[in-house]
Formats: structure tokens, sequence, C-alpha cells
């Protein structure tokens, strides 16, 4: 099965296919463990024959600042967080769960693969963190 590894993923995505009512207090519950699951794990990492690790080495400092932030309003249950490069609001991964499906707009942190994404120019690319 594809989410053999993350059953609280898979029972939360199976849960709104079927459209079940969840509580709002529920929801939040799912959505922080899920925010906690996605945490990178330490042990899949690849290095080059320098000793440096491929991964940070292709995150540049901003968006290692970006993932941080954006892990904090995660585990603080905030909705939004303030990027910052630009200084704009961006909804958190937290938000998009309690939303319960892609919104469309392209967003940094769509925890449903951007699918609802009508212009494919639009769509970003997975950084291991994040759209960009």
């Amino acid at each position: 099965m594809f989410y053999q590894h993350q059953p609280r993923t898979w029972m939360v995505c199976r849960l709104l296919i079927l459209r079940v009512q969840l509580s709002k207090k529920h929801l939040c519950l799912c959505a922080q463990r899920l925010c906690e699951d996605r945490k990178p794990l330490n042990n899949n990492k690849m290095f080059n024959a320098n000793g440096e690790d491929l991964q940070s080495a292709e995150l540049t400092e901003e968006d290692i600042s970006i993932h941080t932030i954006h892990r904090q309003a995660c585990e603080a249950k905030k909705q939004m967080y303030v990027d910052p490069s630009s200084g704009c609001k961006v909804f958190t991964e937290f938000a998009h769960l309690q939303r319960g499906k892609c919104c469309g707009s392209a967003c940094r942190h769509c925890p449903y693969g951007q699918v609802n994404v009508k212009d494919p120019t639009m769509k970003k690319k997975f950084n291991s963190f994040f759209y960009t």
C-alpha cells in the first residue's frame, strides 16, 4: 500500500475521500501529527566525494530559514507565517490540512501535491521540504 510507512496519513486521506465530517478539534490533532511525521529522516542523507551533504548543498540559506520558520509555525498550530525574504504571509501545511483539499493557488506547502492547480506553468517543483 502507498501509505504503509505513514498510517496516519492514510487514515486522514481515506477519511477525506469518504467525506466524513470530522470535528475541528480532531482534524487539528491529525494535522499536528502529520506535520510531525513529515520531518526529514537523517538516515537517508547522501554525501558527495568531499563528505558534504548533497541535500543541504541543494538548499539555499533562504530555503533552510523558510523550512525552519514553517516547522515552528506548524508546531505552534499557526495558520500562516511571514516569509522572511518577501514579507508576504504564507499558509502553513497545518492550514491546508484543516481546509481538507487543494485550493488550486499553487501554495508553497501544499500537502496535496497541487492537484487542483489549473495552469501547468504555475505548478512548482518540490525541493524535499516545500514547493519552489
